[in-house]
């Protein structure tokens, strides 16, 4: 064997980011028995997973195929659902009476030659007569109709259309722990009394009934207590509540009250006086909640606002209080020991980014994990990497705040002063007063939100830059109507091909 291997895995805390993080690993750098590193997990037996209904983004596909996991498995397993599209009601003042609402859709936009359509959307008027997903983009219809984004005959993680899933977090961290167990990992039932540290390392983790656990490599996932990155080792927490100020949530799980009715695959972010509801739509229930800022409402006033939003939906409901604290750890990776989930940071959901963090950090980490003898330089590549994906997703979530024109509550009003946005923020909005954003601004990893994100809520949200000095550099307006009319038209067209989003997930649980 070759001196400096990272034999033994030890991660410490279950849940969703720990049974991702050994059922990835394991399937990715092998079993003990074919060579593998030794892999452990330990957690408490009375620790429960939150599961309030999980949104996510693209890249849960293909984080969920690494794990060796069969899509449909998934599906029926976890109560999922597809998602193609987030839904935003409410975050800019009614118009001529109408709710203000707009899809931010996954997906690539339509092009004029080797050039983004989008800026005609503009040029052309047609942002008075059609949303910019219907324009430019080819999934619209599908949304609008409660289509699947796939069919039966395609391949697993695979489809015509572009899609996440929507699943209840507590059944997928039951489904990764079958998968991880069946490939070796080991699974200890126990609770943490401490952790042994030497210098900048941890030695050991020491049990409440005297076990003493070593290992070469330890990933702390034991949530918000983070109780190896902080407790043991020290790492400060980095709050971004000057920026965002929500930390609490109410949140609780409603039946439909027809259990054939159509699922929507999308989720849907309601804006409201205080704060924002989502509502994920399961297989056989909804998963809604409140996220609200303490400092601007009780905690009994938000819990008053969810139930008032769930109606006759919401009787009986006990919407239980999660408190959160939003910012990230510089350092996730010190020493031997990583910070994955909320050990090592968290922006609040509205983009659906919980579980992408875990994700991204989880893949680095098995790439980058595999020689301890690279740790400090490996350290030091990723914790640059995830200080950039906390960066840009912290911009992101304030600009939907910064471009509402909401004056209701001091909420509202508070989250748009110049005080709160980030300079890198600020310079983006600066540069993007008299132009479109180009392509090239936006590059790939660690970079969670490019161009298509962007555009779609800048231009949904109402920042619609001078463009009227630049018609010579848009100038083929008509072409561009042809393209988006053929856009429409196409979209249109291939409804026929998808089935419903509910008729496809009953086929798929019953394996017809």
């Amino acid at each position: 064997m070759i001196d400096g291997l990272t034999r033994d895995i030890l991660i410490v805390g279950g849940g969703t980011s720990g049974w991702l993080c050994a059922a990835y690993m394991a399937n990715t750098l092998g079993t003990v028995r074919q060579g593998g590193p030794r892999i452990r997990l330990m957690e408490a037996s009375d620790i429960p997973t939150i599961g309030v209904g999980e949104s996510t983004i693209p890249p849960i596909r293909s984080v969920i195929a690494g794990t060796g996991i069969d899509e449909v498995d998934f599906l029926r397993e976890t109560n999922a659902t597809f998602k193609m599209a987030i839904r935003f009601d409410g975050w800019r003042k009614p118009v001529a009476g109408c709710e203000h609402g707009f899809f931010h859709a996954f997906g690539p936009h339509g092009r004029i030659g080797s050039e983004p359509l989008a800026p005609y959307w503009l040029v052309s008027g047609a942002y008075k007569r059609t949303s910019f997903v219907d324009y430019s983009m080819n999934n619209g219809p599908a949304i609008a109709a409660g289509k699947a984004p796939k069919r039966m005959s395609d391949q697993p993680f695979k489809g015509p259309l572009d899609y996440a899933y929507h699943f209840d977090a507590g059944l997928l961290a039951e489904l990764l722990k079958k998968r991880a167990t069946s490939l070796d990992v080991e699974h200890i039932v126990a609770t943490i009394d401490k952790a042994e540290v030497s210098g900048e390392e941890i030695t050991a983790v020491v049990t409440a009934d005297g076990r003493r656990l070593t290992a070469d490599l330890f990933v702390d996932c034991t949530g918000f207590s983070a109780r190896l990155i902080e407790q043991a080792l020290g790492e400060p927490f980095v709050s971004a509540s000057d920026t965002l100020f929500c930390d609490r949530a109410v949140a609780c799980q409603v039946p439909y009250r027809d259990p054939e009715c159509p699922i929507p695959p999308f989720t849907r972010s309601s804006a409201r006086p205080n704060g924002w509801i989502w509502d994920v739509p399961l297989m056989h229930r909804r998963g809604t909640g409140f996220v609200y800022s303490s400092a601007h409402i009780s905690d009994e006033d938000a819990r008053d606002h969810l139930i008032s939003y769930l109606g006759d939906d919401g009787a009986g409901a006990e919407p239980r209080l999660l408190r959160f604290r939003v910012g990230h750890r510089d350092r996730p990776w010190r020493g031997n020991c990583v910070a994955i989930g909320l050990s090592a940071g968290f922006i609040e959901p509205l983009e659906s980014t919980g579980i992408y963090f875990s994700d991204i950090a989880i893949r680095w980490l098995t790439d980058f994990c595999l020689d301890r003898r690279q740790f400090p330089t490996a350290a030091k590549a990723f914790n640059e990497r995830m200080q950039a994906c906390y960066a840009d997703v912290l911009d992101f979530i304030k600009l939907h705040y910064v471009l509402s024109d909401r004056d209701d509550t001091a909420f509202w009003v508070d989250n748009r002063a110049a005080e709160t946005v980030p300079a890198s923020l600020r310079e983006k909005l600066e540069m993007w007063a008299y132009r479109m954003p180009s392509e090239y601004e936006f590059g790939q990893l660690p970079a969670v939100f490019g161009y298509s994100n962007y555009v779609q809520l800048l231009l949904s949200l109402g920042h619609h830059p001078e463009l009227v000095m630049l018609k010579a550099r848009y100038r083929e307006v008509d072409r561009a109507a042809r393209i988006a009319n053929a856009i429409e038209q196409v979209a249109a067209s291939g409804l026929a091909a998808l089935p419903g989003h509910r008729d496809l997930l009953s086929r798929l649980a019953r394996g017809a």
